[in-house]
């Protein structure tokens, strides 16, 4: 599998304001993809841009948690230092495209440089979200053929254990390529191999992700690669052997046999599809408590993810699919006891640790606070259930119980709603930002988050203005 090249330090923006092939998502939670609604071909010559707004739904309206007797640690106290936090990731990203920017054309290529030019956009959903030419998966294809797909290999190391998780994060497969994730995983995975799905094919009349598996057993099969795209052979079969739908975890288990078209070799591949996670958003309540189901379905399924990763993918493969492996890895976090004692904030951490290896994970701040808030209600129930004495002298109580009343609802229930109108920014491509404010300047800002947020949209706003009357 490949490794990943790039040492885990520091973070990035989700400066992404919507794009037409991203349109507010909607919140339908319904978990058919029907073959009706088999997706139109996304253009190959130009991808569209991955935008989301620079204020969205979720955003904790008091900036502070209800406070309760429980012992939480520093970083799980307070909400209102998320949005600081936020902010210096913000700044981090756009500093690592400048540096990439002025980098460019230089012999050594810059650790942050991105996988760009035609060839490259191509293959991309989305012109603006790309790789790390660093830290990329590489297609197993005949000597002078291009090997490029849009995923990134993605390590996280458990502090206590030592065990390192892996995963691949990628976009939504394209209809001109989507036989290119199943060389994919035929490469990277060992059987059984896992599949993390958290989008619908279409949303909002747009198409997300190509129907790249087989949808239902009424049509079971399906051929990939049979028109031998890299003439070498490697043709395959997918049969959907066994299709459930767990109700707990509003999610679509598919059972998907690959074998070569000889019959020789074979993988089981799970395929979970999770349609219940709004596009730029998080899922809430129910959807909420689904989702963290499937965090545990996927992990059972896998054979060993230290050796065997699981695909994650969304319709980018940055926010929903960083989100999800964020939480995947603090709450094996939480479990082994590292949290406890912590003097750091592991999700600052992991969230910087993603953006090392693929760029802009974790794409909202909604998506950032919720880690928080999951982060917190498990801390708290972990906590009672190894200190039910004190628990029950203090009178804390579950989650559950305490989400009940309007007064006691977790952050992400206190939000306001994006006001008609709210300011769009969009995510620049790196030619676009040679004179963008230096890093001195960047950490001046850091000092002041509101002034800095209002300047930066203001050059933001100014810079794509250029950007559109040069588009032709």
């Amino acid at each position: 599998m490949a490794q990943a090249g790039v040492p885990p330090v520091s973070p990035s923006s989700s400066k992404r304001s919507r794009s037409k092939d991203s349109t507010q998502s909607t919140t339908n939670s319904s978990l058919n993809t029907p073959a009706a609604h088999t997706p139109f071909a996304t253009p190959s010559a130009s991808a569209n841009s991955l935008v989301i707004p620079s204020s969205v739904p979720g955003t904790p309206a008091s900036g502070e948690y209800t406070q309760d007797a429980t012992p939480y640690p520093a970083f799980l106290k307070s909400s209102r230092d998320v949005h600081a936090k936020w902010a210096r990731l913000d700044w981090t990203q756009l500093d690592r495209y400048r540096e990439s920017a002025q980098a460019l054309g230089a012999e050594q290529p810059n650790k942050w440089a991105r996988c760009m030019g035609e060839d490259y956009a191509s293959r991309n959903r989305y012109a603006n979200v790309d790789p790390y030419q660093a830290n990329r998966v590489r297609l197993d294809v005949p000597e002078g053929q291009f090997d490029y797909i849009n995923a990134s290999p993605i390590v996280l190391t458990l502090s206590k254990s030592g065990t390192a998780l892996r995963y691949i994060a990628t976009q939504g497969p394209k209809a001109d390529s989507w036989s290119h994730i199943w060389r994919m995983i035929w490469k990277e995975n060992a059987s059984p191999a896992v599949i993390v799905m958290l989008t619908q094919t279409h949303e909002a009349n747009r198409e997300k992700c190509y129907p790249y598996y087989p949808q239902s057993p009424s049509s079971p099969d399906m051929h990939i690669n049979e028109h031998d795209e890299f003439e070498d052979g490697l043709i395959h079969k997918l049969h959907l052997a066994s299709f459930d739908t767990d109700e707990d975890a509003r999610t679509q288990v598919r059972e998907i046999d690959m074998t070569t078209e000889d019959g020789s070799d074979s993988k089981k591949i799970w395929h979970l599809l999770f349609a219940a996670w709004p596009d730029f958003s998080v899922p809430e309540g129910a959807d909420r408590a689904a989702m963290l189901k499937l965090v545990d379905i996927s992990r059972a399924k896998n054979s060993d993810n230290a050796t065997n990763p699981r695909i994650v993918h969304c319709s980018a493969g940055i926010g929903r699919s960083g989100t999800f492996i964020a939480l995947d890895w603090l709450l094996q976090e939480l479990e082994e006891g590292s949290l406890d004692n912590t003097s750091e904030d592991p999700i600052m951490k992991v969230v910087e640790q993603l953006r090392d290896q693929r760029s802009g994970m974790v794409q909202s701040k909604t998506q950032f606070q919720i880690i928080y808030d999951v982060l917190r209600e498990r801390w708290r129930e972990r906590w009672i259930t190894l200190h039910p004495r004190e628990a029950s002298r203090l009178g804390i109580t579950s989650a559950s119980a305490c989400t009940s009343t309007p007064d006691n609802e977790p952050a992400l229930k206190r939000q306001k709603s994006m006001r008609d109108g709210e300011t769009h920014s969009e995510l620049l491509q790196p030619d676009q930002i040679r004179d963008w404010p230096s890093p001195a300047s960047s950490a001046r800002a850091s000092s002041n988050p509101p002034g800095a947020r209002k300047e930066l949209e203001a050059e933001l706003m100014d810079a794509n203005m250029r950007y559109e009357k040069g588009k032709t």
